[in-house]
C-alpha cells in the first residue's frame, strides 16, 4: 500500500499547527500556576472590556491550530464526500472558547463552567435545531388523512420557516422606522440635543429603511417562497388549488448518505428537492453543480423560467446515479435536447402552445389543470438532435 504523502504546503500548515499548541500549552500554563506575571496583565480589547495576555494568547493560539489542522485535512480530503455541516464551525468556537472557560472556572468556580456550557448548548442548538426541524415538518407531508392544497402549501413554506422570515423582515424595516420617527420627534422636542453623531445615525437609519423598503415589500408580498418561478405568476390561491388532492410520498435510496441527509418527496404532479417545490408539468430539463459538500439544480420549465433548489449533499459517483433517476422523473424525459440558450424561443412556444389566453397567468394555470402530454410531446420534438428527430420519422414511417 503506498503510503500518503504530504506536499510542502501541508507538512508548513502541520508545523504551525504544532507551533500553535505548544504556545498554547504555555499559555494555559500560566493561567493556572499563575507564573509568568506579564502573561496576567489585562489588555483592553476594543469597548468590550478587558482579556488577560495568557487568555488572549491562548485564544489565538487555538485559532490559528484549528485552522492550520483544518487547512492541511482538505489538503489531504479526507473530508471529501461528507456533508456540509455547521459543527466543525461550533466546534471552533468550543475550542476557541476554551481559555475563556479555563478563566472563568479560576475566577468563580463552577458558576462560571456552567454559565459557558449554557452558552455552548445554545449555540448547538440554534446549528442542529433548525435542520431536525425542517426533517419533522417535511415529513408531516406524509400524513394519511388527506390534506388540502392550503395546508400543504403552509407545511412546505414552513420547512425553511418562511412564514417566521417574512414576520423578521418586515419588523426589522419596522424597528427602523420608529427609531427614525423617535428620532425625530425627540430632537424636535428639544429633549436631545442634535448633534453630528446623531444626524449621521438617523442619516444612515433613514437611507437604510428607503432603500430596504422595496426589497422588503417584494419579499414579504411574494407568496410560498417555496414555489420558485411559480409564486411570480400565480397567486397564493391558485397555487393552493394545484396541490389539491395530491399525496406525497418519500423517495428511497440505496446510498447510506442519501437516506441520511437527502429528503426527497413526489407526488403525481409535484416533487419537493430541497425544500422546494417543482412542477413536474412544466420541467423539461434539469442540471446540477456542485460547489463544495452543497448541489445545486437548475430546472428549466417549458415557459422558459429556471426554477432552482441546493440540497446540503455532494452529489457525485454512486449518489449522481440514483439523483439522476430522480430527475428524469422530474423531467420525464431521457434523450438529449438542444436547449442551451433558448429560454427566450421556449417562452415564445409556450406562448403559441396555448394561444386562447392573454396573460401568462390565465396561460400558466390553465396549461397546469390539464393534461400536458401532447404540448410536452411537442417540446420534444422540437428541441430534439437532428439525428434524433430523422430516426423518429423514420419509426413512424416504417409503422405506417
Amino acid at each position: 500500500m503506498e503510503k500518503p504523502k504530504f506536499s510542502g504546503k501541508t507538512i508548513l500548515k502541520l508545523a504551525g499547527a504544532l507551533l500553535a499548541l505548544a504556545y498554547l500549552g504555555f499559555c494555559l500554563y500560566a493561567g493556572i500556576t499563575g507564573q509568568f506575571p506579564g502573561m496576567h496583565k489585562k489588555e483592553h480589547v476594543m469597548r468590550f472590556g478587558e482579556l488577560k495576555n495568557w487568555v488572549a494568547g491562548g485564544i489565538s493560539a487555538m485559532l490559528i491550530f484549528v485552522l492550520c489542522i483544518n487547512s492541511a485535512i482538505n489538503d489531504r480530503n479526507l473530508q471529501k464526500g461528507r456533508k456540509k455541516s455547521s459543527f466543525p464551525f461550533f466546534l471552533i468556537v468550543s475550542l476557541i472558547s476554551f481559555p475563556l472557560l479555563l478563566e472563568a472556572y479560576l475566577d468563580i468556580g463552577w458558576t462560571g463552567v456552567a454559565l459557558y456550557a449554557g452558552i455552548a448548548a445554545v449555540l448547538f442548538g440554534i446549528a442542529w435545531v433548525p435542520q431536525i426541524l425542517n426533517q419533522w415538518i417535511a415529513r408531516s407531508l406524509l400524513r394519511e388523512k388527506i390534506m388540502s392544497g392550503r395546508q400543504q402549501v403552509q407545511i412546505i413554506e414552513w420547512i425553511h420557516f418562511y412564514p417566521l422570515k417574512k414576520l423578521l423582515a418586515a419588523g426589522l424595516w419596522s424597528f427602523g422606522v420608529l427609531v427614525l420617527l423617535c428620532g425625530i420627534w425627540e430632537t424636535a422636542a428639544g429633549e436631545i440635543e442634535m448633534d453630528g453623531q446623531i444626524f449621521l445615525t438617523l442619516l444612515i437609519v433613514a437611507v437604510l429603511v428607503a432603500a430596504l423598503f422595496q426589497k422588503m415589500k417584494r419579499y414579504v408580498s411574494t407568496p410560498c417562497h417555496s414555489i420558485p418561478v411559480l409564486n411570480q405568476i400565480l397567486s397564493k390561491k391558485q397555487l393552493e388549488q394545484l396541490l389539491d388532492g395530491e399525496r406525497f410520498e418519500k423517495i428511497p435510496f440505496e446510498d447510506t448518505a442519501m437516506k441520511q441527509y437527502l429528503e426527497i418527496y413526489r407526488s403525481e404532479n409535484w416533487m419537493l428537492i430541497g425544500g422546494k417545490l417543482l412542477s413536474k408539468k412544466l420541467a423539461l430539463w434539469a442540471t446540477v453543480s456542485r460547489a463544495g459538500s452543497d448541489t445545486t439544480l437548475k430546472v428549466l420549465y417549458l415557459n422558459g423560467r429556471i426554477a432552482k433548489a441546493k440540497v446540503n449533499l455532494e452529489i457525485r459517483e454512486n449518489r449522481y446515479e440514483e439523483f439522476t433517476a430522480v430527475l428524469r422523473e422530474l423531467t420525464g424525459y431521457e434523450g438529449s435536447l438542444e436547449l442551451y440558450g433558448k429560454e427566450e424561443e421556449l417562452a415564445q412556444k409556450f406562448v403559441a402552445a396555448l394561444p386562447d389566453y392573454a396573460s401568462e397567468q390565465e396561460r400558466l394555470a390553465a396549461f397546469l389543470t390539464q393534461d400536458a402530454a401532447e404540448i410536452r410531446q411537442d417540446y420534444m420534438r422540437m428541441f430534439s438532435p437532428p439525428d434524433t428527430r430523422k430516426k423518429k420519422r423514420a419509426r413512424q414511417e416504417q409503422k405506417q
